[in-house]
């Protein structure tokens, strides 16, 4: 179940079950608060966890890119012994090194990316359960009357420009989940494997012609 799925089929249930007459209104509006914040409680640890990974991610890339500095050192040492050929390991090593730093900071910016969406979410849904909380009894009120009247209210299945607005946080929760749901598929579908395997062929082919120009560039620089 995605991140927010449980608070959306929370909203979706209750609002679903005010169209049955058999239900009090305001027990089931006070029933969806209670239900609605519990579930924020869970997507904040979710939060939690979400910016988490995105500093263990930062941690490991700020540890990576000090081994970039250490394989450059490495070739530089061996340009100055005279060892081209272990020089130039070494900068394959860095090349290597430098592929997964851009992996990590990619993978960490997405992850704050994806905290920041959660935490924008979170924060307007706080003030939509705050203001069902603060409104329950003129909503039930509204809605007996909905149900009173024959067709309902102003075009509205619940009598209340509140729920129309629920409904509308509910899809957008929806759509919350539809995007992780995609980085998810990206990041490990059937094809990723075969895509990862061609990248890595056309790095090794362009890898090596970079590899023997930063060669040059060092020695340039050992030169002057």
């Amino acid at each position: 179940m995605g991140i927010f799925s449980r608070l959306n089929s929370v909203i979706k249930s209750n609002l679903n079950s005010l169209v049955d007459k058999a239900e009090d209104p305001e027990k089931l509006i006070s029933q969806t608060v209670i239900d609605m914040k519990a579930e924020v409680k869970r997507a904040k640890r979710d939060l939690v966890s979400t910016l988490g990974t995105a500093k263990r991610l930062d941690k490991e890339a700020a540890d990576v890119a000090q081994e970039i500095e250490s394989w450059e050192r490495k070739a530089v040492l061996a340009l100055k012994a005279g060892d081209d050929a272990l020089a130039r390991e070494a900068l394959r090593q860095k090349q290597r090194v430098s592929r997964r730093l851009d992996e990590l900071r990619g993978r960490a910016a997405q992850q704050a990316t994806l905290a920041d969406e959660m935490k924008d979410a979170l924060e307007r849904l706080e003030a939509k359960i705050d203001d069902l909380e603060a409104r329950k009894v003129s909503l039930a009120s509204q809605v007996r009357k909905a149900r009173s009247t024959p067709g309902g209210s102003g075009g509205s299945r619940y009598g209340s420009d509140s729920f129309d607005e629920l409904e509308r946080m509910a899809g957008r929760i929806d759509q919350l989940d539809a995007e992780v749901e995609v980085h998810s598929v990206l990041d490990d579908g059937p094809s990723r494997a075969d895509l990862d395997a061609r990248f890595r062929a056309l790095e090794r082919t362009s890898g090596d012609i970079a590899v023997d120009d930063e060669l040059a560039s060092l020695k340039s620089k050992l030169r002057g």
